[in-house]
């Protein structure tokens, strides 16, 4: 049912790994979580940049009231905020919460990632919306998670940067990894002016094939036929005097 505290924390210092490597923290930022017992987590400390983290400065803390239960290094100011997505929703695993640019670019500009790019655009990470800013490590911050929860799997705090959840060890880090790609490619798709999206019976088919439990609210929508069936153009036609 729960990793023991050795592959929870082997897990913690491997993805931190791959979220330094990847450029989605820089200095100490990002926060990571995985739960080991009905009422317990190991979690990241705060002050250490999260590719150079060692399993022994990692942090045992209680759900229930955030209290520590092992570990000598101080716990992130944002940890009530990953505390309460256990809180909420009692089948959740794992929490972790980066700056990666693109994400972090749509949190600074008010932007929902909800475009209807690609099967794991819509399987994985889901429509991703932008919530309201709150300072951060701020109890105000670590509450106003708590009504998005059980509609999504990526939410993205303004001004700050994406938080996801999973109801496995490592799923919070997949979906994140998954949010930044397609943040990325949208971003790249309104850089290019064109967009052939997946239909609403398309993304049907997608979540219902792959078995995808995708909340209604948290499911990325679309009112585009299916053009996207047709052959594709010449790169050359998108020239003026090219075509």
């Amino acid at each position: 049912m729960y990793p023991s505290d050795s592959e929870a924390k082997k897990l913690i210092v491997a993805i931190g790994k791959k979220m330094s490597d990847a450029n989605f923290v820089t200095a100490n930022d990002g926060n990571l979580t995985i739960r080991v017992s009905d009422d317990a987590v190991w979690a990241t400390p705060t002050g250490v940049n999260k590719g150079e983290m060692k399993e022994d400065m990692l942090i045992k803390v209680r759900i229930s009231d955030g209290a520590i239960l092992e570990g000598n290094m101080g716990v992130t100011s944002e940890i009530i905020m990953h505390l309460n997505a256990y809180r909420t929703d009692d089948s959740l695993r794992s929490t972790a919460h980066a700056h990666p640019l693109n994400l972090t670019l749509l949190a600074c500009a008010g932007i929902d990632l909800d475009l209807p790019s690609t099967p794991a655009a819509v399987c994985i990470a889901g429509r991703v919306p932008v919530i309201p800013y709150c300072c951060s490590g701020s109890r105000e911050l670590a509450e106003s998670i708590i009504p998005y929860v059980l509609d999504y799997h990526v939410v993205n705090l303004g001004n700050h940067g994406p938080l996801a959840w999973g109801k496995t060890p490592i799923e919070a880090w997949y979906r994140l990894e998954n949010a930044e790609a397609s943040a990325r490619l949208a971003l790249e798709l309104l850089r290019l002016g064109r967009l052939r999206p997946l239909s609403r019976r398309q993304i049907e088919e997608l979540l219902d094939f792959h078995h995808i439990d995708m909340p209604k609210a948290g499911r990325i929508h679309s009112n585009a036929g299916e053009e996207n069936r047709e052959k594709g153009i010449s790169f050359a036609s998108l020239f003026p005097g090219m075509s």
